[in-house]
């Protein structure tokens, strides 16, 4: 095996953009932002609005305060409330369904596609016909989560959900960048909602997130719902309930840089990820990427049964890695009144899979270090099992 890198490598890579943008047109933004004083949704939120739905193909976007808000956002949109049933994914970060359960609704849990980790929609069939046997619950809408980066089979949660009378909400935290049969991510569903966190793909430096639509009645209601429901007419008459959902202009300002570099990080995420493709071993099982389409690799992810002694080794010679996520949603406390449904594949996962390094500027070097640990580890394993 080859010596470890002289330099830490990193799961992630937050600061390392900097360089490339340039410090100075960083400060410049923000000293732009002092001088006008329009620290909340200002002229940089409007002028990031317009360039991300540019960049989407979307009619409209608006910026919010995180991925999170505009989960919620997306939702109360579509007057989302109590006695509603939204299927969301279990094996995923818990905002996908907090913001069902803060709206009063009832999240129905969805189980995994075992090769692309993402919602299954065999699993999202059997649960609507559940809901609709027990008739207590109006369908209302299904948030397909994209995870690690990997669009879900949107041609079929789309027909399956409008079949239904619903709407589909994409979760594309992880995914912004990446494409579904020749769409981009923001364009693809109903509505879509994005995050700019520190380590998403197009990311800010806090919180930042974004709604995008193709209608103006949902962009309005939106922008309504970002400042406590307000009237576009009387800023002081408001007239549905709302929230604090605007985004930070200093957060604006930073993603406005980091479209900059964007597409050549996303080129980079891919070669890297072909890299770790076509040289780990094929004893670690790698997330299918859907045909036609374009992972953003928010996360490079396998699976394999020894997760947790794998996890051990990779530390022990120098190498991050996180279980993403060791527990699904339904099993965790807040939401075990809504665990009523088998979830195996999803349960399973959560005890193997292992996100390994993946950002931009993750170097050869490094990429080498690490793929030839994990061969190691895997052929001790092969060895002692032949």
């Amino acid at each position: 095996m080859t010596n470890k890198p002289s330099k830490p490598i990193n799961l992630f890579d937050v600061q390392a953009s900097q360089k490339i943008i340039g410090q100075e047109n960083f400060l410049n933004a923000f000293k732009t932002i002092l001088n006008h004083g329009g620290y909340a949704q200002g002229p940089e939120t409007r002028e990031l609005d317009e360039k991300l739905a540019n960049y989407s193909g979307s009619k409209f976007c608006s910026t919010c305060g995180s991925g999170t808000d505009a989960l919620t956002l997306a939702l109360m949109a579509w007057n989302v409330k109590p006695g509603d049933a939204v299927f969301v994914s279990s094996f995923t970060f818990v905002a996908s369904a907090e913001c069902v359960a803060l709206l009063g609704a009832t999240p129905v849990f969805v189980d995994s596609d075992p090769d692309t980790y993402n919602m299954n929609p065999k699993d999202l069939e059997k649960a609507i016909e559940e809901v609709k046997k027990e008739g207590k619950l109006n369908l209302k809408a299904v948030v397909a989560v994209d995870i690690f980066g990997s669009p879900c089979d949107y041609d079929t949660i789309m027909n399956i959900a409008h079949k239904n009378g619903m709407k589909v909400l994409s979760d594309a935290a992880q995914s912004y960048g990446s494409v579904y049969k020749g769409t981009k991510a923001g364009n693809i569903t109903d509505m879509t909602a994005t995050s700019f966190y520190p380590t998403k793909p197009l990311a800010c430096y806090g919180d930042g997130g974004a709604v995008f639509s193709n209608t103006n009645e949902e962009n309005e209601l939106v922008k309504s719902c970002r400042v406590h429901g307000m009237s576009p007419e009387d800023h002081y008459d408001n007239v549905r309930l709302g929230m604090t959902g605007r985004m930070n202009t200093f957060q604006a300002a930073v993603v406005l840089q980091k479209l900059k570099v964007f597409d050549q990080e996303l080129k980079d995420r891919y070669t890297i990820a072909k890299n770790y493709d076509n040289n780990l071993s094929d004893y670690f099982r790698k997330q299918r990427v859907l045909d036609n389409c374009q992972s953003a690799y928010a996360l490079y992810t396998i699976n394999c049964d020894d997760r947790d002694e794998l996890m051990a080794y990779l530390k022990e010679n120098g190498i991050p890695c996180g279980a993403y996520y060791p527990r699904p949603v339904h099993t965790q406390t807040a939401y075990a009144k809504w665990n009523t449904r088998s979830l195996p594949v999803c349960e399973k996962l959560s005890k193997t899979v292992l996100s390994i390094p993946m950002h931009p500027y993750l170097d050869k070097e490094s990429q080498d270090y690490v793929i030839e640990t994990m061969n190691s580890f895997a052929a001790k394993k092969m060895n002692k099992a032949a």
